[in-house]
């Protein structure tokens, strides 16, 4: 039947094609700063080119169809893998795809002019593919602890479909394990199932890019603009999570607060845009200190707190000594030269008599004065903190 001529189908396949690549072209216009979208939109367009190219053979010169045809589809197709690599979070050696794409290429006009092998051809060929995909859909399936994980694993899913029927098209086609299925089968089965898994991968690749788009406003909306640090309303949201936790375990949860020492005198003598510098810096050197587990926010102004879960006191207050030793090593850059300033910092733990989180922060609060009155520039643990038991 008609439908059924590979030619007519394939042809269907490039006008597909080209019209994904477009999609994901102006994908990439409306994401600009997104490169993964940069490489899915040349990558297809690529694809598409050379798809069309292989679609002529017989109808245009052999080096027309074949050899142009995959030195823009094999490069093509790496690079729309490797957005989708990058994507997930991963960094492709460029090196090392187009090697293997120019010993492709070179192995099939080989195989073309000098010694006529067609198997040779689609092995090669299909071989690639399946290369890449096969690592396209690993650095899929390693993505985790987002939502986007879940698309990830449904493109890294068609993409092994896509790879299961290039190994089929290649056993069928080349080695004749159709059993007594038609020859011509596994190529009919290869192009029809790319024409439905292809816009499948498309549609998941844009999904994948507003996930992602979304999870940034999310993400900016839970941090200072400036310092990069939680904000208040992250912090509620975090230290309420912590605190509900070590209540229902009894285990330890300490406090820091902290305070830039005489910031509004360095901010009137030095400038906004120096007081702005020092603000990042302290930032800066005060997540370099603390643990990954910690909770660093700029609660307000020049005063930051810091959530440790799972921190004693006695722990809480070694954290804290590093942190302002940290800073008081830090250099600001100025146009009048190096500058530096000092923290002075509250430290408190949760106990049993308290029933709520902002009293651990009263707490320490009180103890970042004392340490202030004593004369700034030290750590100064809260008074009557003892360890926490169950309940």
């Amino acid at each position: 039947m008609a439908f059924l001529d590979i030619r007519t189908m394939v042809f269907i396949y490039v006008g597909i094609r080209i019209g994904q690549a477009l999609t994901l072209v102006y994908l990439w216009s409306t994401q600009r700063n997104y490169p993964p979208a940069k490489d899915w939109a040349i990558g297809a367009l690529m694809s598409a080119g050379g798809l069309f190219l292989l679609a002529l053979r017989n109808l245009v010169p052999a080096w027309f169809s074949d050899v142009l045809s995959n030195a823009l589809l094999l490069p093509g197709w790496m690079i729309f893998d490797y957005g989708i690599v990058r994507a997930a979070g991963k960094r492709p050696s460029v090196k090392l795809g187009l090697a293997l794409c120019a010993t492709a290429v070179g192995s099939l006009a080989w195989h073309e002019f000098v010694w006529p092998s067609y198997p040779a051809q689609v092995v090669t060929q299909n071989s690639v593919f399946v290369i890449f995909d096969l690592y396209a859909a690993y650095a899929c399936l390693t993505v985790s602890g987002t939502r986007i994980a879940v698309t990830f694993r449904l493109i890294a899913t068609l993409l092994i479909l896509l790879v299961m029927i290039c190994i089929w098209r290649v056993a069928g086609g080349v080695f004749g394990m159709t059993l007594t299925l038609p020859p011509t089968l596994p190529r009919i089965l290869l192009v029809a199932a790319s024409v439905i898994i292809s816009p499948m991968i498309v549609m998941l690749l844009a999904l994948q890019t507003s996930q992602r788009l979304q999870e940034e406003i999310n993400d900016q909306a839970r941090h200072d603009a400036l310092t990069g640090a939680f904000n208040r309303r992250a912090f509620d949201d975090f230290v309420n999570r912590e605190w509900s936790r070590a209540a229902r375990h009894g285990a330890p949860l300490s406090v820091l607060s902290l305070d830039i020492d005489r910031f509004k005198k360095f901010n009137d003598r030095h400038g906004h845009q120096t007081g702005d510098a020092a603000l990042v810096q302290v930032s800066n050197a005060a997540r370099t200190a603390l643990r990954s587990s910690d909770i660093w926010c700029r609660y307000g102004g020049e005063e930051f707190v810091a959530v440790l879960p799972d921190t004693t006191i006695e722990q809480a207050v070694e954290v804290a000594e590093r942190l302002r030793a940290s800073v008081e090593k830090t250099k600001i850059v100025t146009p009048s030269g190096l500058l530096n300033v000092s923290v002075s910092i509250g430290v408190a733990e949760r106990s049993s008599a308290q029933s709520h989180w902002t009293e651990v922060l009263v707490a320490s609060d009180a103890a970042l004065y004392r340490a202030k009155a004593a004369g700034r520039n030290r750590v100064v643990a809260a008074e009557n903190t003892a360890p926490d038991g169950p309940g």
